[in-house]
């Protein structure tokens, strides 16, 4: 058995921390992007990873989709063990690693707010390093053209705008009349089915398209201590911060917040094709898709 994470806790929808979850309301779609990118510089090497965005009238997520279906297997073992009245509360989250597995994905999450028009990067760490940030998707610079084509069976334009150092093209249909789209994008008169950079560093491409009324989507993060999303600059600079202590040969997963001056431990296996590994987890390559330069 194992006690959950504490980034694991915030998964669970029933679960708070310091402050309450709030309800954003049912969902009523939910789609399916593949995000294909090329991390590290002087490598062509391509990982792929798969998303979802879940979507209401006001609010979406989106998340990598191997950490949406382990957030829904935690739910589910969270409850079941809640349900035994003499269970304290190591007992309620503890959970069998054999049935259930924490994914190696790229598990960062975008939440977005119709209304207000931010998008908020949620940085995987959690309480361990605090790197998530909000901009406003608003501020992007759309320049919809006359190009056209059918993706998926749905009619749509091309639009370009300019994110940081970033050419990005975007191909959105307005029979889908929700101003949404993958990762920190949207605004657009109809959700976006693909989007890439000019260099073609970052793709993302739906895959699927479904009605869902069941999902109760969540800001899991607004008013939580350790949590609160930062400056981008300066949610920038704890994330190199971590990702040179992975370089050195740190195991940053053992960081303590309640003891943040405590020394880390070394990685067991400090090798090359590990901490890389480790470097795709955290987010820590070299070809971030952010508005400021890159980490070098």
């Amino acid at each position: 058995m194992k006690l959950l994470t504490l980034f694991a806790l915030l998964l669970l929808p029933s679960f708070s921390l310091l402050a309450q979850i709030t309800p954003k309301g049912y969902s009523t779609y939910k789609c399916t992007y593949v995000y294909d990118y090329q991390p590290f510089h002087n490598d062509t090497t391509r990982a792929q990873e798969k998303f979802v965005l879940i979507f209401n009238d006001h609010f979406s997520k989106f998340l990598n989709y191997d950490y949406y279906l382990f957030g829904l297997s935690l739910e589910r073992q969270f409850e079941k063990n809640s349900l035994n009245k003499n269970s304290d509360v190591t007992a309620i989250l503890a959970i069998d690693q054999n049935e259930i597995v924490e994914p190696k994905s790229n598990n960062f999450s975008v939440m977005k707010d119709y209304q207000t028009k931010e998008a908020t990067y949620i940085y995987n760490l959690g309480y361990i390093a605090n790197c998530s940030f909000t901009e406003n998707y608003g501020e992007l610079e759309w320049v919809i053209t006359n190009e056209s084509k059918v993706i998926k069976g749905y009619n749509c334009i091309l639009a370009k705008a300019e994110y940081g150092l970033y050419k990005v093209e975007a191909w959105f249909t307005p029979e889908i009349p929700v101003s949404d789209g993958p990762y920190l994008f949207a605004g657009l008169p109809g959700l976006i089915l693909s989007l890439n950079n000019q260099e073609n560093k970052h793709s993302f491409l739906i895959e699927e398209i479904q009605s869902d009324t069941t999902v109760m989507l969540t800001d899991n993060i607004t008013g939580r201590a350790m949590l609160e999303p930062l400056s981008f600059k300066k949610a920038y600079r704890n994330m190199l911060k971590q990702r040179k202590l992975l370089e050195l040969g740190y195991d940053i997963e053992k960081n303590n917040p309640l003891y943040p001056n405590e020394k880390l431990p070394m990685l067991e296996n400090q090798s090359d094709d590990h901490i890389k590994e480790l470097m795709l987890k955290y987010t820590f390559y070299n070809n971030l898709f952010f508005k400021l330069k890159n980490i070098e």
